[in-house]
């Protein structure tokens, strides 16, 4: 059932104004359709409505507030060679295809009404310039044209303002801000219907109904491919919202297995928050690509996610780890690499992730491999991956300075660690204060949330629900 009682009372009253008075203008333009012209006039109504109907159901919204749509034409034509009444029918079958899609039946009664009543409008304005004018309406001349265009405004106007007018009563939205907002597509409507109606109407004085009906075949296929198009499109947006809802899935679920490793060892969640800060810098630095700084960044916070395999004594170890210790810390790039490549998006992570404790003079694990087989991305979170295992405290020593760390880490320039992000990387740390040296600066969910907002910055990450469907409840314009 559909709601009612929501509405005010006054839009529901301008309702039931709007069918009496629309009621009252079909009945006494009725009375003037001269008998003689009874049987083409019906014939070309129907083919009219016909066409309006099909021009509605073809109609495609895509861009600020501008509907494609070509339903004016038939009305402006009745309006123009057929007379009030048939005008209305027209415009009232127009008006009738949208009210499957309102959730109110006063909002139905009111759209079709004000299609009406703005062709009403309309007519009243050509009738008027037809008498004072004296054209006839079998031959083309400028005074059919020049009525034409006005009562195409007409139309197009009487309908904005009864929206208008409309939008007051139901959400207080004031008169002046709405044509501030409704002018420019109104004013773009009227164009386009002013162009397209004169067209028209010249063929449709000089060559009859049925060469505007063949002219409607083409327009008809070009409206039903664009409306093919922004169907596309709008599947492709909605398949874009669920796999950014997937990818904001994914990275949560990483996330937490981590934050599930700082449980067992609390030394992991803060390491990897310091060394996706580092990361996050670094990149900046390197003017690297948006999207290697992404996954770089996102590589450092989630580098040591294959350690939730590791067991808890060997992690918490307090003593030299031993060969059988080794085996099992060895194994974490990988492991971490092989959760990451099945996490939607993540491939490339993966691969900085799996290379991060290779060594140029293959002396890395967990593969040994050498030189320019070692992805730059890894190289890089190699070097502060390392430089913040050594400022930090472990269980089996304490924490070196700054100072100490970066002179091991040149000790290591061009055999192990690659030299020129070692020296990047140090001009990055010398103006810094000491909680940055020491990567306390930051957290884990500090990391996690710029992470975040970088993939919705670039459109990749979760799509904000409220923006892109909202419901649509304003009173409808033609």
């Amino acid at each position: 059932m559909r709601l009612l009682s929501h509405l005010p009372i006054s839009f529901r009253a301008l309702s039931v104004v709007s069918a009496l008075a629309s009621a009252a203008a079909f009945s006494y333009a009725v009375a003037v359709i001269p008998r003689s012209d009874a049987i083409r006039v019906a014939v070309a109504c129907l083919v009219l409505s016909g066409l309006a109907l099909i021009a509605e159901s073809l109609a495609v919204e895509f861009a600020d507030r501008i509907t494609m749509t070509a339903s004016n034409l038939p009305i402006l034509l009745a309006v123009m060679f057929l007379g009030p009444a048939p005008a209305m029918a027209v415009a009232g079958v127009a008006g009738i295809w949208g009210c499957w899609r309102e959730r109110s039946a006063f909002i139905s009664i009111f759209n079709v009404c004000n299609f009406v009543l703005s062709a009403a409008a309309a007519s009243l304005v050509f009738v008027a310039l037809e008498n004072a004018w004296g054209f006839p309406h079998s031959a083309l001349s400028a005074g059919l044209l020049v009525a034409g265009v006005a009562a195409a405004a007409t139309y197009e106007f009487t309908n904005m303002a009864a929206v208008g007018f409309a939008s007051l009563l139901m959400y207080q939205r004031s008169l002046a801000t709405y044509w501030k907002a409704e002018l420019p597509p109104f004013m773009r409507s009227l164009a386009v219907l002013t162009g397209l109606g004169l067209m028209t109407a010249a063929l449709y004085a000089e060559a009859g109904l049925v060469a505007v009906v063949l002219l409607f075949v083409p327009l008809f296929a070009s409206q039903y491919m664009f409306k093919l198009l922004a169907n596309e499109k709008e599947h492709v947006a909605r398949q874009k919202d669920l796999s950014d809802q997937y990818l904001e899935m994914n990275i949560g679920l990483a996330a937490a297995m981590v934050v599930l490793l700082d449980s067992k060892d609390e030394y992991t969640a803060q390491h990897s928050a310091a060394v996706a800060m580092y990361c996050r810098d670094i990149a900046a630095v390197l003017s690297l690509p948006e999207e290697e700084a992404e996954a770089l960044h996102l590589a450092g916070l989630l580098h040591d996610l294959g350690k939730v395999g590791t067991p808890d004594a060997v992690l918490g170890k307090e003593t030299t780890l031993s060969d059988d210790d080794w085996a099992y810390i060895r194994q974490h790039p990988g492991k971490g690499a092989e959760v990451l490549s099945h996490l939607a998006a993540y491939q490339d992570v993966a691969d900085i992730v799996q290379y991060h404790h290779e060594r140029l003079d293959g002396s890395g694990y967990p593969d040994g491999v050498t030189g320019d087989r070692i992805p730059e991305l890894s190289k890089i979170l190699a070097v502060v991956d390392s430089y913040h295992a050594m400022t930090s405290d472990r269980p089996y020593r304490v924490a070196r300075s700054s100072f100490d760390a970066l002179k091991e880490l040149r000790k290591s320039a061009g055999s192990t660690l690659d030299a020129r992000y070692i020296e990047v990387f140090a001009q990055m740390l010398r103006d810094k204060d000491l909680a940055y040296r020491e990567g306390t600066s930051t957290d884990f969910m500090g990391e996690y949330e710029r992470g975040r907002i970088n993939l919705r910055l670039r459109g990749k990450a979760l799509a904000q629900f409220s923006g892109r469907a909202e419901a649509r409840e304003d009173p409808a314009a033609g």
